[in-house]
């Protein structure tokens, strides 16, 4: 099994409990800088994106995650202080999708003037069986935030107004023997698994390549950081990290999904954006079998990431995922094994000579 670094485990927990909705990922933008500068040249790009120079010398490798994570957006207040939502991505159905479900979890909204806590909620219990309709699909006006207010002036004295970003608010927790679960591990997980694999990087000397590590915004609402990342680095190749699919839970066809929790990072060869690079997957593979990297490979449906967007800007790149359970969901769940072998493989990639 994989060395569990511990400082691995702590940049995960600190990472996903930041607030850092798409279009307001200050918080996580604002670690990641402090932290990378540590060990590394650091900027700050016009739209937020942070990128960082590591060490080494030849062709420029980028490693890259995303800061943003799944939100809503306030979409009006009520007379008696009920926050109504509305959609952070474009909502063609008009109504909120099956893949994403708050209720009756902790709620943080984001105002200019610092968060508020409250809980997603709908009619339930006892109220709803006198409901008509109760059966009916989930519109969005059926969920609301109620944060322990009594009107629209309380709400708006805190900052609280149409356009906040609303995020659920978990804490990140250890259950099992080497599960973790929490909210945002798409793609806090990755940013961590990047952090610690560029500190040990920037300590070696045999590096094949000039790392270069990024932290993009506003993912989940169409790759946007990530398009012009190449616009204010000029890189060779691209690793891309995101979460990965799984069909390890009752539900999902293993047939469609095989792979798991627990066997290693899994080599991504094609999503509903694009192919990614063969050659680049294939000796990914290669040098995780060399060095005794368990290794999986899949192709993704209804899944888009980053690397994508680098393909399109002309970089040759390849996606390795971690696999994870409940995405989009505030219990995302990872395997402590699968993001130090993730770690494990991009240091032996950035020190395997080409």
């Amino acid at each position: 099994m994989s060395r569990l670094r511990p400082e691995l485990f702590d940049a995960v927990r600190e990472l996903s409990e930041l607030p850092g909705p798409t279009g307001h990922e200050d918080a996580v933008q604002d670690w990641i800088a402090a932290r990378w500068a540590t060990f590394a040249d650091v900027q700050r790009t016009g739209v937020d994106n942070v990128i960082a120079t590591v060490s080494g010398a030849g062709r420029r490798l980028l490693i890259m995650g995303h800061a943003d994570e799944i939100c809503f957006m306030v979409r009006s207040i009520s007379d008696d202080g009920f926050v109504h939502l509305g959609s952070y991505f474009n909502d063609v159905r008009g109504y909120p999708p099956r893949w994403i479900m708050p209720l009756n979890q902790t709620a943080l909204v984001l105002t200019e003037q610092g968060t508020v806590p409250g809980f997603f909620s709908t009619v339930s219990g006892h109220v709803l069986t006198t409901r008509e309709g109760s059966e009916k699909r989930w519109e969005w006006k059926d969920w609301f935030i109620d944060l322990g207010l009594s009107s629209r002036a309380e709400a708006e004295a805190l900052g609280i107004f149409p356009g906040c970003r609303v995020i659920w608010n978990p804490k990140v927790q250890r259950y099992g023997q080497t599960r973790i679960t929490g909210k945002a591990m798409d793609d806090r997980a990755a940013l961590a698994i990047a952090t610690v694999a560029a500190e040990e990087l920037s300590k070696r000397d045999d590096l094949a390549y000039e790392v270069v590590i990024a932290s993009t915004v506003q993912e989940e609402n169409g790759l946007i950081g990530a398009q012009s990342i190449a616009d204010s680095v000029e890189v060779d190749l691209c690793l891309n990290l995101d979460v990965g699919l799984v069909g390890d839970i009752p539900g999902p066809d293993r047939q469609d999904f095989p792979s798991k929790l627990g066997a290693g990072p899994v080599v991504v060869y094609q999503d509903s954006s694009v192919h990614y690079s063969r050659k680049l997957s294939d000796r990914l593979l290669k040098i995780g079998r060399e060095h005794d990297v368990p290794m999986q490979r899949a192709i993704y449906q209804q899944y888009g990431s980053d690397g994508a967007a680098m393909i399109k800007r002309g970089i040759e790149s390849a996606l390795i995922a971690y696999p994870t359970r409940y995405t989009h969901s505030p219990v995302e769940t990872v395997d402590e094994r699968d993001l130090n072998w993730t770690v494990d493989l991009l240091v032996a990639f950035a020190t395997t000579p080409v």
